[in-house]
């Protein structure tokens, strides 16, 4: 595309319907704009305008030349409007992966405050708890709970999630209440399965450690199932805070061994490049820390 100047100049020369009108109106002389058509004609090998004094008009290779360009140049002219716009109000797709359970309960309640405030901005929103390569799946950004490794994304940290361990009134009145992580052994324990070792359940307080092997009465690949069945008083969950909000405060859900600390993870922000991050993608971004900071407030006296 070298003659991408020269095509356009071209166009404009059709359009002006003179060199001369061509050059006024493209800020140059009009013997700089007759040596473009003319390089132009040289690299086509072929006469596009008739030139006589009073007129000028296309040959029938002009003409059909003409009909094909003009419409390539003026997609790419609607092409730089979109981004010149997009530099002063967010419009186009934004690709979105959100861990599943956080978006439900906590981003997609938000959604249509944000679509109504930018009603051009189209989102493509993926709930998944599954990690996912945010280059190869065209994905704009994504929310993370988890330890980032070293990567080439930008990352924003917003907050600290943790998991606790929680349970109904009503199993802890059947079965007991455990005092120590070793209690749990003796448990029906309900385990999310996409963690790093599931089986496995890390405790520690002061200086001390305890690894637990758990006996499953349940798993689930999702942290919505394991809440719901903790509610049904089916076993002992470790849940991520964001989840058990309003259980705990309104006693649903009883939180157990609170003396000992479980892993805590960062929630965080993560996008593929800070150049040219366009203005619809900086606003989501906007919208997903905001809506974060609405929740860990709120669970600060737990998570703290």
């Amino acid at each position: 595309m070298e003659n991408l100047t020269a095509i356009s100049i071209f166009i404009t020369v059709i359009e002006a319907k003179s060199f001369s009108a061509a050059a006024k109106k493209l800020g140059m002389v009009r013997s700089a704009v007759s040596r473009h058509i003319t390089a132009l004609e040289t690299t086509l090998s072929t006469r596009l305008i008739h030139r006589t004094t009073r007129q000028l008009s296309l040959t029938a290779a002009g003409e059909r030349y003409y009909a094909r360009v003009s419409v390539a140049v003026q997609a790419i002219r609607e092409a730089e409007k979109e981004i010149d716009e997009d530099r002063i109000e967010p419009i186009g797709k934004v690709v979105a992966a959100i861990p599943m359970s956080f978006g439900l309960m906590h981003i997609l309640p938000g959604m249509a405050e944000f679509q109504q405030k930018h009603p051009k901005i189209t989102i493509d929103l993926r709930l998944d708890d599954k990690k996912i390569n945010l280059l190869t799946e065209g994905v704009d950004v994504a929310l993370r709970i988890a330890e980032l490794s070293d990567s080439t994304l930008v990352a924003k940290r917003i907050a600290h999630v943790r998991n606790i361990l929680v349970a109904t009134k009503s199993y802890l009145d059947a079965n007991g209440t455990p005092t120590t992580p070793q209690d749990l052994q003796d448990h029906a324990c309900l385990l999310y399965t996409l963690g790093a070792s599931p089986a496995k359940w890390s405790f520690h307080k002061e200086n001390h450690v305890s690894d637990i092997n758990i006996s499953s009465q349940f798993s689930a690949s999702n942290s919505l199932a394991i809440r719901e069945m903790a509610l049904a008083g089916i076993g002992i969950a470790l849940i991520p805070d964001f989840l058990v909000i309003e259980d705990l405060k309104t006693g649903r859900l009883m939180q157990l061994l609170d003396d000992w600390q479980s892993r805590t993870l960062e929630i965080s922000v993560v996008y593929p490049s800070r150049r040219y991050v366009p203005k619809s993608v900086r606003e989501f971004i906007a919208f997903l820390e905001e809506r974060t900071l609405l929740v860990y407030p709120l669970v600060s006296p737990v998570s703290g």
